[in-house]
């Protein structure tokens, strides 16, 4: 195929939220962290393949195949517990395109990691751009529910006077605090002080 011809969807932040909301409540219960790599084997029924050097080769550590049956992790990743958070949102970002994109990337005709090497290489990069920012964000708001964080940030502010002070605080803006709660986040969520500080910078837009 032609994958010049590839157009990624306009998909708003809303769209993608709820449908990862939908995703969450039909696959998971309440509780966090979400266990994505248990969702992929027992209840999509997706295959977790390990595949050495997956990083340096394909410069991703996951990927998943256009028929949907396979999700290949890099396997020195997948064996490091140090990368448990990591892989949590690749697999996220990964289900994600399941999601999103099903219906483009069953034309993709991925199969293999050559076939993926051919996508890469021939697709408009500011279109491959749009396809992995629309994956992270469906990712971000899969693993952070949006309104388990407020309760938990709620929380935090209580336990913590000095932070509740910091935050009443004319003098100290909303992301410098957000820094400061991204690491007792990304701990009871399971996933990178990055990606919690993102969804703590997004909430705060909301509000």
């Amino acid at each position: 195929m032609d994958y010049n011809k590839i157009k990624a969807p306009f998909l708003s932040g809303e769209t993608i939220r709820k449908k990862a909301d939908l995703f969450r409540q039909r696959y998971w219960d309440n509780s966090v962290p979400v266990e994505i790599e248990e969702i992929i084997e027992l209840k999509l029924r997706l295959q977790i393949v390990s595949i050495p050097e997956l990083q340096r080769l394909c410069d991703t550590d996951a990927l998943i195949t256009s028929n949907w049956s396979l999700v290949y992790v890099d396997n020195g990743k997948y064996l490091d517990d140090r990368y448990k958070n990591r892989l949590r949102f690749s697999f996220a970002h990964e289900i994600g395109h399941f999601i999103l994109h099903k219906d483009i990337y069953n034309n993709f005709k991925i199969k293999s990691l050559e076939d993926f090497y051919k996508m890469i290489e021939q697709i408009s990069q500011e279109q491959y751009s749009y396809f992995e920012t629309q994956a992270n964000k469906f990712a971000n708001y899969l693993l952070i529910p949006r309104e388990r964080l407020i309760a938990e940030k709620n929380k935090l502010i209580k336990i913590k006077d000095g932070l509740k002070e910091t935050i009443d605080s004319r003098k100290t803006d909303k992301k410098t605090v957000d820094s400061y709660m991204a690491n007792p986040m990304a701990k009871i969520f399971g996933v990178s002080e990055e990606a919690a500080e993102i969804a703590l910078n997004d909430i705060n837009g909301a509000q």
